[in-house]
């Protein structure tokens, strides 16, 4: 009888693999569109094969631009993951803005005052 460990595999995985890409990304990385984004979460399949990586930007830049700047980046990426994680098969890159990111900054806004005057 199978045991619930209370997470997923595949759960595991995704944690270790956000951490990678993080220390890969804020070290390794000298291209300014990539230094300032942040690795949020990491969704995996449960077959390990795909991987959706999401990231958020700091104020000011454009997420389309940085996530072109990781689409062209993720071949070395998995290189980097294939020497650090020890898995069957290495998962495909997918990389997908963080929106959730962005309305936790919005409302820790409004809630500070920071908002400005507004009159309704």
């Amino acid at each position: 009888m199978k045991r619930d460990q209370g997470f997923r595999r595949a759960d595991r995985v995704a944690s270790e693999i956000r951490e990678i890409m993080a220390i890969v990304v804020a070290r390794y990385f000298r291209e300014p569109r990539i230094a300032s984004l942040t690795i949020t979460k990491v969704r995996l399949s449960d077959d390990l094969r795909n991987a959706t990586v999401y990231f958020s930007v700091f104020p000011g830049e454009d997420p389309e631009i940085v996530g072109e700047a990781l689409e062209r980046h993720a071949p070395t990426l998995r290189k980097e993951l294939a020497s650090r994680i020890r898995i069957k098969y290495i998962p495909r890159l997918t990389f997908v803005r963080d929106e959730g990111e962005d309305e936790i900054g919005r409302i820790e806004s409004l809630l500070s005052g920071e908002s400005g005057d507004e009159e309704s």
